[in-house]
């Protein structure tokens, strides 16, 4: 009987140790807002500031376009550190505007490097998609966070 008791205490000791660990008591907006707080907030505030430098720089010479476009992708080098975004509606909007922004942003320095200016237009407009991915994904963002 005592054995039993014992590996009753041991097990429900590490059930609840589990659960601690794992933080199965959070809800999906509590998650959110962890998210939001730990460095989602700042990230999604670099990617907007140096995607919209890059599409303000699209107006001046090329020479100047490879710059911007490097510090947009030291910006998504941040956001790819970030933990998964825990919002599931604005999940798919991140992960375009990431992918818009990386794509575009290496087209950018790549062609401007070159001299290529078809392969660097082509790169910022890519980043131009990726604003607007990254504005739906924050819309959704603020949705989730006030159902709270």
């Amino acid at each position: 009987m005592r054995i039993r008791v014992r590996l009753s205490t041991v097990a429900t000791t590490a059930i609840a140790t589990a659960l601690l660990l794992t933080g199965c008591s959070s809800t999906p907006a509590e998650k959110l807002e962890d998210w939001w707080s730990s460095g989602g907030e700042s990230r999604v505030k670099g990617l907007s500031d140096t995607a919209s430098q890059v599409n303000a720089v699209s107006m001046r010479p090329m020479d100047v376009w490879s710059t911007t476009c490097q510090e947009l992708l030291a910006e998504v080098g941040k956001a790819k550190k970030l933990d998964t975004i825990p919002s599931e509606n604005a999940r798919g909007f991140w992960t375009e505007a990431l992918t818009a922004f990386e794509h575009g942003g290496n087209e950018c320095v790549d062609g401007a490097a070159k001299k290529d200016e078809p392969r660097a237009s082509e790169g910022i407009r890519e980043v131009q998609k990726g604003i607007g991915r990254l504005a739906s994904a924050m819309s959704l963002i603020r949705s989730d966070l006030q159902a709270k």
